[in-house]
């Protein structure tokens, strides 16, 4: 299904500003321009496209660090996610079947992706901009504003994620391991159990003058893992294709999702999402072109 942020799962009117905003921004926000319009490759041997370089410099980081597009970030903001076994999707609805999955240890990010991140992939040659330097309510500029710089990137589509998450020496996750971390192995309905959402614990609700928040602002609604932001704040793009029928045949060990499709799996609701969207096994998608101001990532590996 289609995301929306109110209990439809399809796009709707309601969702129009969004979409008015994302293709005004492609007509006048452009990329560096890298052949075919798509970001040059990434990786920290570098590379060209379409006479674009992706150079990232080597740095020496300190025992507890590691480098991301030449810069060093504490390890802390990677959360370890250990083996373990747990019960993925929903007894009814688009979540059906609840299957049982066993997934190999990974580590998650801590945070989605901000734009001082995102910014450092740009500047590096590796990353196309994002499709709109703006938010939501119109705060502009958004990225490249050192006010938003820990505030999570938005206007960015699937191929923008994937490509970051690479050079940086990771990769999005799957639709099975963003779930675990958010639900971990004791079937809790939100990344911080039962109770019902409230604004202590994420940033969600507030569909027609609501926006994104800082990234790590909501302590209280952190998972069992000790991953923020899971719920709520802006919605985040996945590795897995989207399919309906997928969970009644995956496999159940470390499912990689399905081998193709049409529209990508976005998880987490965001800042404009109803309470039932905040559900750790409630699924949405997007086409992988599509780009919005409720939308951003994080990494794994």
């Amino acid at each position: 299904m289609r995301v929306c942020d109110w209990s439809r799962r399809r796009l709707g009117f309601r969702d129009s500003r969004w979409i008015a905003t994302a293709v005004l921004a492609a007509a006048v926000v452009a990329g560096p321009g890298c052949k075919d319009s798509r970001p040059c490759p990434t990786g920290n041997d570098g590379g060209t496209d379409g006479g674009r370089e992706c150079v990232v410099p080597t740095v020496q980081c300190n025992a507890g660090e590691h480098a991301e597009y030449g810069t060093c970030f504490t390890d802390a903001e990677e959360i370890a996610v250990p083996a373990g076994t747990f019960q993925m999707g929903a007894p009814s609805g688009t979540e059906y079947p609840q299957h049982g999955v066993t997934l190999a240890g990974f580590s998650l990010d801590r945070y989605e992706v901000t734009n001082a991140r995102f910014r450092l992939c740009v500047e590096a040659g590796c990353c196309d901009p994002p499709r709109y330097n703006g938010s939501y309510t119109g705060r502009e500029p958004y990225y490249g504003n050192n006010d938003f710089s820990f505030y999570p990137v938005v206007f960015v589509d699937w191929e923008q994620a994937r490509q970051y998450c690479e050079g940086a020496g990771k990769r999005l996750p799957t639709e099975a391991e963003w779930e675990y971390a958010a639900r971990g192995d004791d079937g809790r309905l939100y990344p911080w159990g039962s109770t019902a959402p409230d604004g202590a614990r994420a940033n969600f609700g507030r569909a027609r003058d609501g926006d994104t928040a800082q990234v790590g602002s909501y302590a209280a609604g952190a998972s069992p893992f000790g991953v923020d932001d899971l719920a709520g704040n802006v919605w985040e793009w996945v590795a897995d294709w989207y399919d309906p029928g997928y969970y009644g045949v995956s496999p159940s060990t470390d499912p990689p999702g399905p081998a193709s499709g049409l529209v990508r799996v976005v998880r987490g609701g965001s800042f404009g999402s109803d309470a039932t969207a905040l559900y750790s096994f409630y699924r949405g998608s997007y086409l992988p072109e599509e780009s919005f101001g409720n939308l951003g990532f994080r990494c794994a590996r």
